[in-house]
């Protein structure tokens, strides 16, 4: 089902659970449909694909709008990436957990069909509610919120709700007889989960990025396509919609027989209650489950199921850090050099190696490395292969650590919310002395032409709000000025200090907030009294005013070099063909640059860009120097983690579960994915854990703890006897004779 970062795989083996469970039931189960079904020489019931196009919409729509959702929680609500990532979480939890009531419901009320129908519109409505939210016209961030809040809530109960019935819907749809065909149909379900999914985690960050939805509007929510990612993603789950319907009168239809999974709880609830009412010294059962009000079988059944349950209790930990692809991990990437040659990846578009690699690993090991393990004897138990996964899963968050520690070694340190920054440049010809109530500026020295570092310290609730600087050209004590700077918390702010007797200042802020188009983003400062104007050469429409002693608005260029003209605007305020100055900037990915304008004697002939080491622009956001390929290795590691552990471990799961069972089993898969989102949320409102690089580690650290506990439990537990479950099948199917 809708796995968060690879889902594809585990969608397909829980699928492969569904099925296995029906296949068994019909051995042994002579329900009123398989009376009216025809001999094994019926034709292909082309009806299936329907259901096979159903599917691969509604993978699309899934994976479609939720590739893009941490960065538009981010971005265009404007959250923080802790609470980005909380609100991801808690969408795939609820994703998670709402398959157990579309279950219950199909199997107690309306049967597959009907579920599927009413839920997969309960999902249009989701989507509906998301794509309105992500419209920029729509006033107050609170209604864009509530909006999206509404829409996350329907969609996670609409595909958890039709998450257990499509498949098996599809395995209905096949005759006693027909294995082959059945076999043939779910190669092609497969296939068609994979493909949905894989081209969703393509397209859709593409179409965010790249698409300009509102051409002629700026601002921040205009820079991005949200609701375009999102309305697509609705449009495909209304073409599902319609696909399943078309063929209503066609389908076999399996009337609801009810839920074994509530058999199962109501098992558990009867021995806990009459084990409570039973007195101390009258408890002489083997099991607590022996109090049950339910058959021998079931009893037998229930034990069974929480022996594997107790396997699989260490198992939300490996989901924990699973599951962050779709977040942390995408974070992570947007503060790289994505640049592979001259393609930009999109961010979310590393969540497809997963994927990817999982198509490729799964057979690649099932013909080489498991022969290989068999022929030199060595024993790699399930067991074995799933604390495997364990391990990996916790090594790769070593990689990622190691990874994000090297990018914290690139990035620019910026002010936090109480915080403030300020930074002086020197365009006087002169060496200028500053003395200043604030220690970290008292005797600061600057040449001409030079930047001071950022200084940056905290404030106490707004306790600075003025920082009161005394200047001076050196062994000219004449010359001292007071000056008075505004600083805001979170704001970098500047002083220019220019003229020929350095009796001119200036104050203005910073940008910090960097692009994540793959542009960068360069403002001019006019530390002259005339006025001028910029062109630019690979956009002659794109042209900036400069007022004296100012700085302009930051202007988004391309990555490489740019070249720019700067041109007299006359004293009537009419622009001149007169060039003065023509200047190149470097451009890198994210980067965050200054160019400052000055001259000699302000004469505007003389006009040109300050050279600050051995360059003429000033980078005051470090652009992302880490390159992105660097996380190739997290993703090989998790990914082998998830063959090992994910394939393995559903495989286990229906090995050890009664026939009957497997569908419980299945719901219990699924809340182990849950609970491991509800760890990363609580870790991700932590607010101890300053550096997401120590986050990282703390995960490492849980899942070693979980590694441990899982092989203790491995160790100490007893295969099932699967030829009881043989034993079951042939007595039932003896019982349905003699009816």
């Amino acid at each position: 089902m809708n796995r968060t970062s690879s889902g594809v795989d585990e969608e397909v083996e829980l699928s492969k659970l569904v099925v296995a469970e029906n296949e068994d039931s019909a051995l042994y189960h002579n329900s009123d449909v398989d009376k009216k079904k025809k001999n094994h020489k019926a034709k292909y019931p082309k009806h299936v694909f329907l259901i096979i196009g159903n599917e691969f919409c509604e993978r699309f729509s899934y994976y479609g709008m939720r590739t893009v959702l941490v960065l538009y929680v981010r971005n265009f609500l404007g959250f923080g990436d802790d609470d980005a990532t909380t609100l991801f979480h808690a969408f795939t939890m609820l994703a998670y957990f709402t398959p157990l009531m579309g279950g219950i419901i199909s199997d107690s009320m309306w049967g597959k069909y009907k579920t599927i129908i009413i839920l997969s519109i309960v999902y249009i409505a989701g989507h509906g509610f998301k794509t309105v939210a992500a419209i920029p016209y729509i006033p107050h961030r609170s209604a864009h919120i509530t909006l999206s809040v509404i829409g996350l809530l329907l969609i996670a109960v609409g595909t958890g709700g039709i998450k257990p019935c499509v498949s098996s819907f599809g395995g209905d749809q096949f005759q006693s007889g027909q294995d082959v065909y059945r076999k043939q149909f779910f190669s092609l379900f497969y296939f068609t989960i994979n493909a949905g999914a894989l081209l969703a985690k393509i397209i859709m960050p593409i179409f965010r990025a790249d698409l300009k939805c509102f051409p002629g509007e700026d601002g921040p929510l205009f820079e991005e396509c949200y609701s375009v990612a999102f309305g697509l993603p609705g449009i495909l789950m209304i073409i599902a919609l319609v696909l399943l319907v078309f063929g209503s009168s066609k389908y076999t239809k399996t009337p609801p027989s009810g839920s074994i999974f509530l058999r199962f709880c109501k098992c558990i609830y009867s021995a806990c209650k009459n084990r409570w009412n039973t007195k101390p010294a009258e408890r002489n059962k083997a099991h607590w489950v022996d109090y049950a009000d339910a058959t021998s079988r079931m009893k037998r059944d229930t034990k069974y199921v929480l022996g594997v349950l107790v396997i699989f209790s260490p198992l939300p930990l490996f989901w924990a850090l699973f599951d962050q692809q779709g977040s942390r991990w995408t974070l992570q990437a947007l503060q790289m050099d994505r640049y592979w040659g001259s393609y930009l990846i999109k961010p979310e578009q590393m969540d497809t190696i997963n994927p990817i690699l999982i198509v490729t690993l799964i057979p690649l090991f099932e013909a080489t490395l498991y022969p290989l393990l068999r022929h030199y004897k060595i024993p790699f138990t399930s067991i074995r292969k799933m604390g495997a996964g364990l391990i990996l899963a916790g090594l790769s968050f070593i990689v990622t650590a190691m990874v994000q520690f090297e990018i914290d070694k690139t990035l620019t340190p910026l002010p936090s919310t109480d915080q403030f920054a300020v930074r002086i440049i020197n365009t006087s010809p002169h060496i200028i002395n500053f003395k200043s109530d604030h220690s970290i500026f008292d005797a600061l020295i600057l040449k001409p032409n030079e930047v001071s570092k950022t200084q940056t310290e905290f404030m106490e609730t707004n306790e600075w709000k003025f920082l009161n600087l005394t200047y001076s050209i050196e062994n000219k004590e004449s010359s001292s000025q007071s000056i008075s700077i505004a600083v805001k918390p979170s704001k970098i702010t500047e002083v220019v200090i220019s003229g020929e007797d350095a009796d001119i200042w200036f104050q203005s802020d910073l940008l910090s907030k960097q692009p994540e188009d793959g542009s960068g983003i360069v403002g001019f400062v006019n530390s002259d009294r005339g006025k001028y104007y910029v062109k630019f050469d690979d956009d002659p429409g794109l042209t900036m005013q400069l007022e004296p002693m100012s700085r302009s608005r930051g202007i988004r260029l391309p990555v490489g070099s740019n070249y720019y003209f700067v041109y007299d605007i006359g004293e009537t305020g009419n622009n001149t063909k007169e060039m003065l100055f023509k200047g190149e900037v470097d451009i890198k990915l994210s980067g965050i640059y200054s160019v400052v304008l000055i001259s000699s004697k302000h004469e505007k002939k003389n006009i040109h860009s300050m050279e600050y080491e051995n360059a003429n622009q000033i980078e005051d956001v470090n652009h992302f120097r880490v390159s992105v390929a660097w996380m190739i290795p997290q993703y090989v590691l998790i990914t082998v983690g998830e063959v090992f552990l994910s394939v393995t471990g559903l495989e286990f799961a229906y090995t050890q579960a009664p026939p009957n069972m497997k569908s419980v089993m299945t719901s219990f898969w699924l809340l182990t994915i849950s609970l491991g989102n509800v760890i990363v949320i609580m870790v991700a409102q932590m607010k101890s854990i300053k550096r997401q690089a120590h986050e990282f580690l703390l995960f490492a650290g849980l899942i070693a703890i979980a590694s441990i506990v899982f092989i203790y439990l491995g160790r100490r537990y007893t295969p099932v006897d699967e030829d009881e479950f043989e034993k079951d099948k042939i007595e039932d199917a003896e019982e349905d004779v003699q009816i």
